[in-house]
């Protein structure tokens, strides 16, 4: 199909049918009739569209994806209603209609469907992907910044390990085994997403540690990126920027010449050269190897296609929570990439200590003081410049200063982006870095609400209690 065609066009903006579309694509010889159910080898137009046609319906019939959007128009539309679908969990028998305390609420209209739902994910009776709703799934990872000891390392949806233990409850083991939204998937070593615009610190580091740009560099930001074919774009007009404005209006531009300048030799560009500097850099910061975790862990994959794109964190990027995790925790001790740990230590039955485990350094970033302090104040800039007004709502009442970075990372153009923000706190003092990654989360915004809630729960600062 000629995407650039003015019919295809007309088509993908929503200002001409489907079927108008069809026979036009038919008169353009961009359909394989061959699989049509035609015996005359004389046809016209009438009779190659009824049975594409009915060729598109019959396989709609058995196609998941298409049963799902008739049901979203269908609840959209109000022809299925949210009391119908709160009723459908009990029918269903995923939830018990005789011990469950709301079920006389929703039905006297005391409580509302949504409130219901709501109520049922928040207790975690229910899960988001029950009700075939995005987001419904994530990871939280906190790390020690001086010993790069796990503190924390959360997988959601999850299972109840007590049905799990001594004796295996056979019928609950069954529904986690087949249940589709993979609660048994530990999705913090087990998932793996482009980093998105998590990966600009590393580039703006990679940047000044090459010498292809300074602290002081001003580069201009017109949205287009004109110096590769096809240009790629950023979000915004950003005007010009220093890397620690960059970093804090996550702009595009300013990290593809980044990636361009990496990739010149002798006054001309090279693709391979820049991406044999990227991956220098995320060799350094031990995005090229698994985190050191002691689970089953996915294997990383630095970029090996388009430098300049690679430099905001696409091309071929793909990282598990845990590697992103490493890495921030080096940008928050400015300089040491350990191996991430669980354990502790291993004691025998009587208590008596066995074995204890030390912190294990995978590298040591002898960067410049100035390529740590531009980093780690275009960070602090984006959760505290006010420029993001999501970000600025989500930390105001943390109670203490938090330096991150966001990002998003599209996987499935159907489903919402997946939203990323890796952070340290506090900023000025670092103690803890935490990792948040949600599977089509839609905005990193939401991936910081969560991380600025676990902030105030750990520092024990949440300013709207010392309020009321």
């Amino acid at each position: 199909i000629d995407s650039s065609d003015s019919v295809s066009t007309a088509y993908s903006d929503g200002k001409i049918s489907l079927g108008e579309f069809l026979q036009y694509a038919i008169q353009k010889s961009w359909i394989d009739v061959s699989s049509l159910d035609i015996s005359s080898d004389f046809y016209d137009l009438d009779t190659i569209y009824t049975e594409l046609i009915a060729y598109i319906g019959e396989h709609l019939k058995t196609d998941p994806e298409f049963e799902k959007l008739i049901y979203k128009y269908l609840i959209k539309n109000g022809t299925i209603s949210g009391y119908e679908i709160c009723m459908t969990l009990f029918d269903q028998k995923v939830l018990n209609s005789k011990k469950d305390d709301d079920n006389e609420s929703l039905k006297n209209g005391y409580l509302s469907s949504y409130s219901f739902m709501y109520r049922k994910i928040k207790n975690l009776d229910i899960t988001p992907a029950q009700l075939a709703l995005d987001p419904y799934s994530g990871t939280v990872i906190i790390t020690d910044v001086k010993t790069g000891k796990v503190l924390t390392a959360v997988s959601y949806p999850s299972y109840d390990n007590n049905k799990m233990a001594n004796h295996v409850d056979s019928a609950y083991f069954n529904k986690i085994n087949t249940d589709q939204s993979s609660p048994m998937l530990f999705r913090a070593t087990q998932s793996r997403s482009a980093p998105g615009s998590t990966f600009k610190p590393l580039m703006a580091a990679a940047g000044l540690e090459e010498g292809v740009i300074s602290t002081g560099t001003s580069i201009f930001c017109n949205r287009i990126f004109d110096k590769i074919t096809p240009s790629p774009t950023c979000l915004g007009y950003h005007g010009n920027e220093t890397v620690q404005t960059a970093l804090r209006d996550s702009c595009n531009v300013f990290f593809y010449e980044v990636g361009y300048r990496l990739g010149m030799t002798n006054g001309r560009y090279s693709n391979e050269t820049g991406l044999s500097k990227i991956k220098k850099y995320a060799h350094l910061f031990g995005l090229d190897e698994t985190s050191g975790l002691e689970l089953n862990e996915y294997a990383p994959q630095v970029s090996t296609e388009d430098a300049v794109r690679s430099s905001i964190g696409q091309g071929t990027n793909n990282y598990t929570p845990s590697q992103i995790a490493r890495y921030v925790t080096a940008i928050a001790n400015r300089g040491t990439t350990y191996d991430l740990s669980l354990l502790n230590q291993v004691k025998n039955s009587n208590g008596k200590t066995i074995k204890k485990f030390k912190s294990s350094v995978l590298h040591t970033l002898d960067f410049k003081d100035s390529t740590w302090d531009a980093v780690q104040r275009g960070m602090y800039l984006v959760v505290n410049s006010g420029h993001s007004a999501s970000l600025t709502e989500n930390f105001k009442n943390a109670g203490l200063l938090v330096s991150g970075k966001t990002g998003t990372a599209q996987e499935d153009k159907t489903r919402a982006d997946h939203a990323l923000f890796m952070s340290y706190a506090p900023s000025n003092a670092p103690e803890i870095s935490m990792t948040v990654v949600v599977q089509n989360g839609y905005t990193s915004s939401n991936a910081a609400k969560i991380a600025s809630d676990i902030y105030k729960y750990y520092f024990k600062t949440d300013v709207t209690k010392e309020q009321e």
